[in-house]
């Protein structure tokens, strides 16, 4: 398919659509528009070798997207859950796939951080997959940040 003539919002529908096919998805994840990239890597039917180029992205709006999808496999969440950008760390927090070994990483990288994230914090304390002994933790520790 040829999208050079297609609009940006048509691109944005076929890049969001879970049933635009598979050459299409790795058309728009070139695009030079990161917002038609942000919804192709939110998109849960994009294909895994193109949600691992997204995850490398310059641009922390299609990283953050990329934590958000739930086909997002478990290395891939690995490679963001040390994220630079809070905003990507959170969304990381959040996901479903989240093991409790990843969160404990995850919890262990934050607490190293000079200034922590009160919202990965909180993201981290809410997961059904954090063990409670860093529940614990948590509270201990950033207890303010909870409320």
């Amino acid at each position: 398919m040829d999208l050079s003539t297609v609009s940006t919002i048509d691109k944005e529908r076929l890049a969001k659509n879970p049933n635009t096919p598979e050459d299409v998805l790795r058309e728009l994840a070139k695009d030079k528009d990161p917002w038609i990239r942000v919804q192709v890597a939110k998109n849960p039917s994009t294909p895994l070798d193109i949600l691992r180029e997204l995850a490398k992205e310059d641009n922390w709006y299609v990283r953050a997207a990329v934590a958000q999808n739930p086909s997002t496999p478990l290395d891939i969440l690995r490679g963001l859950a040390k994220d630079d950008v809070d905003r990507v760390r959170y969304y990381v927090a959040k996901h479903p796939k989240g093991t409790s070994k990843l969160l404990l990483k995850m919890f262990e990288y934050e607490k190293s951080l000079r200034k922590p994230d009160g919202e990965v914090i909180r993201a981290l304390y809410t997961h059904k997959n954090l063990p409670a002994f860093a529940k614990r933790v948590i509270e201990t520790l950033f207890g303010e940040m909870l409320t």
